[in-house]
């Protein structure tokens, strides 16, 4: 659906014809982790000491998704046209992505890798992409 998904700053369906997987969005929106608290174990008290309070809240952590992806084409030109476009981007490493459905909210990833790319007739192809959030806690806008 036009207007429903945008990578860096383009209608994915309009410039690309690619569709989100059915588990994508549930996918960018699982928290992040924390990175691991600070820890003190000393001989010389009960348990451990962990700091994390209002002063010292936990870090979130990088982490990396999976997304699911679906290229759409009426004809194999059109195919070979997307997906070499597609590619090129994904081969540029920056992949920022925002829906519709989180207004305001852009993740900004890294291409790692396609883990999985299946063509099916020349007019459809399914990617399950191996990305990168370096920085869960930067979800503003595009720069």
């Amino acid at each position: 659906m036009v207007g429903e998904l945008f990578i860096n700053n383009e209608d994915a369906r309009k410039t690309y014809g690619i569709i989100f997987g059915e588990d994508s969005l549930t996918a960018l929106m699982t928290p992040p982790p924390v990175k691991p608290y600070i820890e003190n174990k000393s001989a010389l008290v009960h348990g451990k000491q962990v700091l994390n309070d209002e002063d010292n809240p936990p870090k979130l952590d990088e982490r990396d998704v999976q997304l699911t992806f679906y290229l759409h084409a009426k004809n194999r030109e059109q195919f070979l046209e997307r997906y070499q476009k597609f590619t090129t981007m994904l081969q540029k490493g920056k992949v920022d992505i925002r829906t519709k459905y989180q207004p305001g909210t852009t993740y900004h990833c890294l291409y790692i890798s396609c883990a999985q790319f299946s063509q099916f007739n020349g007019r459809l192809a399914k990617f399950v992409l191996k990305l990168n959030e370096p920085n869960p806690k930067d979800r503003g806008k595009n720069d």
